[in-house]
């Protein structure tokens, strides 16, 4: 059976929680996936996606170079490289979203995408 492990993954904009909200948006709206991954001392912390640029949790009218993005990014339950294709493919579906992070143990490997998955 086909794992993650066998798919090449993809790479999005990695920023650390301290980056500004600012930068990690303009990151995603330049990324084709509109997908920025926070990673902080190695380790996988969430993503940020275009999404929750939609939602209510960021604020309006405030200058959003002054805010970090940590407290902003959605911490999402990553897939596992032993996650096989069609469990990732339903996963993708579930949560209509273009890319799931891909984590071993917790440094994250890549994202994929419903193309890898063809």
């Amino acid at each position: 059976m086909t794992t993650l492990a066998d798919v090449t993954l993809r790479t999005v904009p990695v920023v650390d929680p301290q980056s500004s909200l600012a930068e990690a948006i303009e990151l995603l709206q330049a990324d084709p996936l509109q997908t920025v991954v926070l990673v902080g001392d190695e380790m996988f912390m969430g993503i940020l996606n275009a999404t929750m640029l939609e939602s209510s949790l960021i604020p309006s009218g405030v200058d959003l170079s002054t805010l970090q993005v940590g407290p902003y990014v959605r911490p999402t339950r990553p897939l596992h490289p032993e996650t096989t294709v069609v469990e990732a493919r339903a996963a993708l579906e579930r949560k209509g979203v273009l890319a799931l992070p891909v984590v071993a143990g917790n440094v994250y490997q890549g994202v994929v995408t419903r193309a890898e998955l063809s």
